[in-house]
């Protein structure tokens, strides 16, 4: 009565039951095998189970399933293709246990089709690539921590030689406000006490080289001031403001009027910056168009006119744009000029391009630094005897 109710719940399992006996002759299925397989109840019991087998699976029956199964008594989880009375292969995995039945070896084989095998083998690789591309990423992400620590050491030693520079910037300043300038002070004391002698105390020489002491100390006192203003500019913490170049530029203009030198004045616009360092940048602006000035009887025309356009503001960075409005400052003359090819060399501190020219060579650089302070840029052109242009680039209010 048992095995009577064994045999007929395994008529209803949704997989495939085959008893083997030592052989591997099929001795018995059940329903499941018959239907998937096209074969009736008295075709396969007494057949070899080559008969169900694909060559392929045929042989790894023979070479690794059946020794497994007769050493080690079982084999489980194993792939394999069987094929249809037509000769349709279907692929199966399958579990297999020896036993003793009624004096004789017998082996019990139970199988599954897996027809969506490709799939689920795709799954496990998809799974498998996406956790080795998260272990990937995840060592990306080390690889930039990594650099990223080793960029803010960098950036650290940078701005600790930078503070430093500054330091001895701010002690250069104070060396030059005090220790250079009090012994011009005295120098020019101690020659106007000689000056105010009693006539006939000093020959017609010593009045002249009392004249050139004194020239020369005044000369090293606004070099002095201008090196002062040039090397103390970026560290100064002055105010940023609205500042209207127009109102500006018309004081400037009122300082620097003089005979033979005409100013031609447009609108201009309002810029974001420190309203003393503009007044500077453009004072020495003026002062170069009128200093280098034609000597003759031809009349100086100084332009100066304003525009808003828009600007790259990365000046530094390759690669990298981001336009803002600006406003383009052009100051131009119709002076002595200078070759086209030295418009670099014109900013650079203390260059002159003649020696003999006035000025300390330090009005431009000046011009420079304090254009660039305020995140702008200033540029020259130039021809020998056709004048000079110069163009600012301030950021808009």
């Amino acid at each position: 009565m048992e095995s009577r109710v064994i045999q007929d719940i395994t008529a209803l399992l949704p997989c495939g039951i085959l008893v083997l006996d030592a052989r591997s002759r099929i001795l018995t299925a059940n329903a499941f095998v018959y239907d998937l397989m096209g074969y009736t109840a008295d075709e396969l019991p007494g057949k070899g189970i080559d008969v169900l087998l694909s060559v392929a699976s045929r042989i790894y029956f023979q070479t690794h399933i059946f020794p497994l199964v007769t050493l080690h008594g079982s084999a489980s989880a194993l792939y394999a293709t069987i094929q249809t009375q037509q000769r349709q292969p279907v692929p199966v995995l399958l579990n297999a246990v020896r036993r003793e039945h009624e004096g004789q070896q017998v082996i019990y084989i139970s199988f599954i089709p897996v027809h969506q095998r490709r799939l689920y083998e795709k799954e496990i690789l998809d799974a498998k690539k996406a956790a080795e591309d998260a272990l990937l990423r995840n060592d990306e992400l080390l690889t930039l921590q990594q650099q990223l620590e080793q960029h803010q050491t960098e950036q650290d030693r940078q701005l600790s030689q930078l503070q430093q520079r500054n330091n001895e910037l701010e002690q250069f300043s104070k060396v030059i406000t005090h220790d250079l300038q009090e012994p011009l002070r005295k120098i020019n004391v101690f020659a106007g006490l000689l000056a105010n002698e009693q006539p006939g105390a000093l020959t017609s020489m010593g009045y002249s080289a009392l004249a050139g002491i004194s020239k020369a100390s005044n000369r090293l006192r606004m070099l002095v001031s201008d090196l002062q203003l040039y090397f103390t500019l970026t560290s100064q913490r002055s105010d940023i403001e609205s500042v209207d170049l127009q109102i500006i530029m018309q004081e400037l203009i009122a300082q620097y009027t003089t005979t033979g030198v005409t100013f031609n004045l447009t609108s201009l616009p309002v810029v974001m910056g420190n309203r003393e360092s503009l007044t500077s940048l453009f004072r020495h602006l003026l002062d170069n168009a009128v200093k280098f000035r034609k000597m003759d009887d031809n009349l100086t025309v100084v332009r100066i006119s304003g525009t808003v356009v828009g600007h790259n503001s990365f000046r530094t960075n390759p690669d990298k744009y981001r336009y803002v409005d600006y406003a383009r400052i052009t100051i131009s003359d119709n002076g002595i000029g200078f070759d086209n090819h030295q418009r670099e060399e014109i900013f650079r501190i203390l260059k002159k391009l003649h020696p003999h020219t006035p000025g300390m060579g330090l009005g431009l650089a000046v011009s420079k630094k304090i254009a660039e302070w305020h995140n702008g840029q200033i540029s020259a052109e130039s021809a020998v005897g056709k004048g000079t242009k110069i163009t600012v680039l301030l950021p808009i209010a």
